[in-house]
């Protein structure tokens, strides 16, 4: 499984917002956790922004898929939380 940067298109970069927002340790040392992983898996660095934008991205095609009645997970772009080593 090879890494994907989540965007609008393969490459291209979408706007920032900037926010102050409190998170709870245990979903921060998932983000963690998930950037380890990829950074393992890939050998390439990636930001804490990547990993956040990624898991949101995840979510949004597992919902998405949910809500049009598909039952099986969309197909990966990124990390799963299973592949976290632990």
């Amino acid at each position: 499984m090879q890494y994907q940067h989540p965007g609008p298109e393969q490459g291209q970069r979408e706007k920032a917002v900037f926010r102050t927002v409190p998170i709870p340790v245990s979903a921060f040392d998932h983000i963690k956790d998930t950037q380890r992983a990829i950074q393992a898996r890939t050998g390439r660095a990636v930001t804490f922004n990547e990993v956040f934008a990624t898991i949101v991205y995840e979510h949004k095609q597992h919902t998405q898929n949910t809500n049009n009645g598909e039952h099986a997970h969309a197909p990966q772009q990124g990390p799963r939380a299973a592949s976290v080593p632990r």
